[in-house]
C-alpha cells in the first residue's frame, strides 16, 4: 500500500476525532450529564411523564441514564446566580415523576442549567416533603391565581393561555 492510500484513512480519522471532541465540548459546555440518552423534549415533543400517585406531570428536557442511575437535566435560557425556587420545585416534581416511572433506578440527583451556571439538585427527603407541601397547598386553592407578571411574551408562551382570564395578549375565538 502507498502513503497515498494510507493518508485518505488517516485523514477521516482525525477529521472524526475533531468533531467527536467538539461534540464533548459542547455536551459539557451545556453540563449534561454523561450516560445513555432516556428521553428527550428539548424541541418540545417529548411525551408527558405522569405521577399517577401524586396526580402530577412533567417533560424534562432531558434525562439520562448511566448504570442503575436516571438523572433528569433541566435548561433554562436565563442567568441565575443560584437555582430559582419555582425551577426547584419543577426539579422535585421531576424526581417524583420518574421514581415512578423508573422504579428500578436510583435518582440521586438532577441538573438545573441556566445560561451562565449549573446546579446540581439533590433528590433528598426534605425535598420530597417540600414538594408535598406545594402540592398541597395548590390543591387547597379554591380561586383562581393572580398573574405574578406584566410581560406580554410570558403570556404567549404559557401552555394556559387558552384558558386564561388574565392573559395579557388577546385570545382568538
Amino acid at each position: 500500500m502507498n502513503l497515498a492510500g494510507i493518508a485518505f484513512p488517516v485523514a477521516i480519522a482525525m477529521v472524526l476525532a475533531i468533531i467527536l471532541a467538539s461534540l464533548v465540548r459542547k455536551r459539557r459546555s451545556f453540563s449534561i450529564p454523561q450516560g445513555d440518552e432516556v428521553y428527550q423534549d428539548i424541541q418540545g415533543k417529548g411525551k408527558v411523564l405522569v405521577s399517577r400517585s401524586l396526580g402530577i406531570s412533567g417533560k424534562p428536557d432531558m434525562v439520562m441514564h448511566k448504570g442503575q442511575h436516571i438523572i433528569p437535566y433541566e435548561y433554562k435560557s436565563t442567568d441565575a446566580e443560584r437555582p430559582r425556587d419555582g425551577h426547584l420545585y419543577q426539579m422535585f416534581a421531576y424526581f417524583a415523576i420518574l421514581e415512578e416511572n423508573y422504579p428500578d433506578a436510583s435518582i440521586a440527583y438532577g441538573v438545573l442549567k441556566y445560561k451562565n451556571a449549573a446546579f446540581k439538585v439533590h433528590n433528598t427527603r426534605e425535598n420530597r416533603l417540600r414538594l408535598l407541601a406545594i402540592i398541597d397547598e395548590m390543591r387547597q386553592i379554591d380561586s383562581e391565581p393572580a398573574r405574578n407578571h406584566d410581560n406580554r411574551g410570558k403570556c404567549f408562551r404559557c401552555s394556559f393561555k387558552e384558558i386564561c382570564r388574565q392573559s395579557l395578549i388577546k385570545q382568538e375565538r
